[in-house]
């Protein structure tokens, strides 16, 4: 585990999945701390950010990669480290053998940079469509999206939003994810069993199962990038 933090932020961060199982703010929880959540007869990994990476949701493009992919599965290794920032790298596996996956997590004055580089340094073009899973730590009641209004009856469903950042409030919080690159689609859900809102800044959500989706192919020898700021204010 490796902590960062500045002045108002902290984040801990399991090299394990490369996942931030929490961030604060001022003291106060951002994202819903990463828990063992109970669902009828098994129990759920809820909370932190998780990176989907690859592909997120399902895979029925290449039919081998797990569900979110195959980055939150994996040990990451330290590339760089320092009181407010963490690189972490990934060699990819199966057909992404040759794909190497970088993670930055930087604490800024008011925000956490998260930027995601894939350099295929393979032979052929692979299908990439990566993103972000944070949970934020609301009940749906205290959460407030200021273009979009939604339905709680319709979350355990996800909702897709096109846009290229999201802005919202939760209790005394305003939250905005600001996509720098590659980010053109949120997906907001949740399965109610506790207090958490996911609101996750994707490529272009679920282009590895929905044929009406495209994907995005890495050339061989070129690289992608995927950068957002989730930047947190004081009402």
């Amino acid at each position: 585990m490796k902590t960062i933090k500045n002045k108002k932020l902290a984040a801990h961060i399991n090299l394990d999945g490369a996942y931030v199982e929490d961030l604060s703010y001022g003291g106060d929880s951002i994202f819903f701390p990463k828990s063992r959540l109970k669902l009828a007869d098994s129990y759920k990994i809820r909370g932190g950010m998780h990176v989907c990476a690859p592909n997120f949701s399902d895979d029925k493009l290449l039919n081998e990669l797990p569900s979110h992919g195959f980055g939150r599965n994996e040990e990451w290794e330290v590339k760089d480290y320092g009181e407010d920032y963490l690189k972490l790298g990934l060699k990819g596996l199966g057909s992404y053998k040759e794909v190497y996956f970088e993670i930055s997590y930087k604490l800024l004055e008011d925000r956490l940079r998260t930027k995601l580089t894939i350099e295929n340094k393979g032979e052929r073009s692979l299908p990439l469509a990566p993103a972000f899973h944070p949970y934020f730590a609301t009940s749906f009641e205290d959460l407030t999206l200021r273009d979009y209004k939604i339905e709680k009856k319709d979350l355990p469903d996800s909702i897709f939003i096109s846009a290229d950042s999201m802005d919202f409030t939760m209790a005394d919080r305003e939250i905005e994810i600001k996509g720098i690159e590659n980010v053109g689609t949120f997906t907001l859900w949740s399965d109610f069993l506790d207090d958490y809102i996911c609101i996750e800044p994707t490529y272009n959500g679920k282009s590895f199962l929905d044929d009406d989706l495209e994907p995005f192919y890495v050339e061989e020898g070129k690289t992608f990038v995927q950068e957002f700021d989730i930047l947190i204010k004081d009402i």
